[in-house]
């Protein structure tokens, strides 16, 4: 993990309270389809509009950009407008919401059947360890404060990073990733995603669904991720910068 630097311009102290610094930046985001409230997300203030545009894919509402006819930003809210032939989803919508610390919303189903991804790319430790230590240079909040996520995608056919995105919330810096590559017309077939939060089974069900064949963390897995990991297909690399990483579907 990367060592913080020195803070700076602390945060003004009240009487009795000392050791405030530069805090991360958290504001509570209202995403509204069609009129409908459907999530508050606490998150980072910026990089929203590929938030935005990655929780809804995640949530099944839209499958490419040019189904959302309109999405503007007012106050605390996110104020998304539906194209008319992609409406009907939006009456279908029924999710299971996940209370953790990631947060999120999860489709009825998705875990007792999680979708099946295919890694069609060769994949190494030493390719998968070299993209993550490229990691640490691009978290350039968590330098300025530290308590915030980074999320890396990499073309692996390439070997090269695409973006990074950083939020307080790991799985909406996986929606930013996810949500730039959308917009991008990305195909994730060939890409791998690098982050430094733990692998959830939300975690996990998210890059199933967008067809991210590989998952690469600096920590662990939860029991439940496990699972869907093993169900799914999906190429798991864990601890990846430690002495004995986990190594799945590998």
């Amino acid at each position: 993990m990367t060592t913080c630097k020195a803070k700076n311009k602390p945060v003004p102290e009240n009487p009795g309270e000392t050791g405030l610094v530069t805090l991360p930046e958290e504001v509570l985001l209202t995403i509204t389809v069609d009129g409908r409230p459907l999530s508050r997300l606490s998150c980072s203030p910026f990089d929203r509009k590929e938030l935005v545009l990655g929780w809804l894919f995640s949530q099944g509402l839209v499958q490419t950009p040019g189904d959302v006819a309109a999405l503007r930003f007012q106050g605390d809210q996110a104020l998304v407008r539906l194209k008319p032939s992609v409406a009907p989803r939006l009456d279908r919508y029924q999710p299971v919401q996940v209370v953790a610390c990631s947060g999120g919303d999860v489709q009825p189903g998705l875990f007792s059947t999680p979708p099946r991804v295919s890694r069609g790319y060769d994949l190494t430790l030493a390719q998968a360890v070299r993209l993550m230590e490229q990691l640490p240079k691009r978290m350039e909040m968590f330098r300025r404060h530290g308590g915030i996520h980074c999320s890396m995608l990499a073309d692996m056919k390439m070997q090269s990073i695409l973006v990074s995105r950083e939020d307080i919330g790991r799985s909406n810096s996986v929606d930013k990733v996810i949500g730039w590559g959308l917009a991008q017309g990305m195909d994730f077939s060939r890409t791998a995603l690098f982050i430094t939060g733990r692998v959830s089974a939300e975690m996990a069900l998210k890059v199933l669904h967008a067809g991210i064949p590989t998952l690469v963390s600096q920590t662990t897995l939860t029991s439940k991720a496990l699972e869907i990991v093993r169900q799914s297909g999906l190429t798991l690399v864990g601890h990846v910068l430690k002495p004995r990483p986990i190594l799945l579907n590998f």
